[in-house]
């Protein structure tokens, strides 16, 4: 009688976990491939896939999936975690709100953007001469600039002549025609100021035009229109993604319940000569620099007073 031979079963093959970037809503093109990337190399060092959606129903989330990232927080967040206790939820969000256990809030605070471009200017300025345009409906995103000017240099006086205190300012409500935001600028210029903060709302091409011409440097909170770019020195942004890499390892044992403030993120660095002197961001500035952006991080700076 033959013996049977036995037969080779092959055991089952299990799909890795996942992790879900979710781009949906009204996002920068470059943020969204720079998380992809982020991303991509984060979950590929934890073995899991990686996936882009652009939407997220709360039937989708199954059990194998382990992380999702939101570069802008849906309104359903809490449900979505609800339902999911096993999947940990990352939002870079600009709310205050409580996370579950199983959510952690990427805060990206604008008036931490506010208050470094203060400083960064005051730092830059030569003889503290720092001078902003500034929408008039965004009061406190306003105070925290000039408290960050006054975080560096106090009184802000001029040694030489004109003798002026800084930062001088000029307001004019959103959406002000170009014009109006030329005659702000000669308002203050009045004064001279060497270093210029251009907060978003502000920038048109036709101011670009109007100040590449001037004895001036400029800094933004968004990257410059081509017009300005003999001008600018420096951008200065919040970067939600760069926090992600330091909570990976927490996501990856489902530790959450967490707010950490957003890192803030200097580019578009350059240099801009003027009658008073250069105006560049050296390695040695860098660093005094970084230590304000920690300082912020860690919530040891209060943006909203000049007393810390």
């Amino acid at each position: 009688m033959a013996i049977p031979t036995p037969t080779e079963t092959l055991a089952p093959t299990i799909a890795p976990d996942r992790v879900i970037l979710s781009a949906t809503g009204n996002i920068d093109a470059t943020k969204i491939s720079n998380a992809q990337v982020l991303i991509a190399e984060l979950a590929a060092g934890s073995g899991l896939e990686f996936e882009v959606r652009q939407e997220i129903l709360a039937n989708e989330i199954t059990p194998d999936v382990k992380i999702i990232v939101f570069l802008e927080q849906p309104n359903n967040l809490g449900s979505l975690a609800a339902n999911a206790p096993g999947t940990q939820f990352v939002a870079i969000s600009n709310q205050n709100w409580t996370p579950p256990s199983n959510g952690t809030i990427i805060k990206e605070n604008n008036d931490h953007v506010a208050f470094l471009a203060g400083y960064l200017s005051a730092l830059l300025a030569p003889n503290f001469r720092v001078g902003a345009l500034q929408v008039s409906e965004n009061a406190q995103y306003n105070q925290a600039f000039i408290n960050g000017v006054y975080y560096y240099c106090g009184l802000c006086a001029s040694v030489i002549y004109p003798l002026n205190t800084y930062p001088v300012v000029s307001q004019r409500p959103l959406n002000s025609p170009p014009a109006d935001w030329q005659a702000a600028f000669n308002e203050i210029n009045v004064n001279k100021v060497n270093v210029l903060f251009l907060p978003a709302g502000t920038a048109s091409p036709e101011l670009g035009t109007f100040l590449s011409g001037a004895d001036v440097a400029i800094i933004g909170d968004q990257s410059p229109l081509e017009e300005f770019h003999t001008r600018w020195v420096a951008t200065i942004t919040s970067d939600g993604l760069f926090a992600l890499r330091d909570i990976w390892d927490d996501l990856i044992l489902n530790n959450g319940g967490k707010v950490i403030n957003a890192n803030l993120s200097v580019s578009d660095i350059n240099y801009a000569v003027l009658n008073d002197g250069l105006v560049w961001l050296s390695q040695g500035k860098m660093i005094l620099l970084n230590k304000v952006i920690d300082l912020l991080r860690e919530d040891q700076i209060y943006p909203y007073s000049v007393i810390q």
